[in-house]
């Protein structure tokens, strides 16, 4: 009985820790831009797009090439999340960096 209570009280901490990891995941703020500066993309630490800035200069460029900004934008915008993400959770968890 005692083993169950145990194991009650180590899940209500850990929900009690992912809480408080989701909160400091939204907010985190990260900004990428363009290879070009053409395109600023700001996300949170949850991946929720929070704004997209398109500099003025993007009428002179084609189509195909404020496509490749945009998506350059938004790749570098996730991959610094998730890599921020990762840092915060091994924080939280009690795991070193590497």
């Amino acid at each position: 009985m005692f083993d169950k209570l145990g194991q009650l009280k180590d899940l209500w901490k850990l929900k009690g820790q992912m809480e408080e990891l989701k909160k400091r995941m939204d907010a985190m703020v990260i900004k990428a831009e363009s290879p070009k500066h053409l395109v600023e993309v700001t996300m949170n630490g949850s991946m929720e797009v929070k704004e997209v800035r398109v500099d003025a200069l993007a009428k002179n460029f084609s189509e195909a090439e404020l496509g490749e900004e945009i998506k350059a934008a938004f790749n570098k915008a996730i991959r610094d999340t998730q890599m921020m993400a990762a840092q915060a959770m091994g924080s939280n968890l009690g795991i070193p960096n590497a």
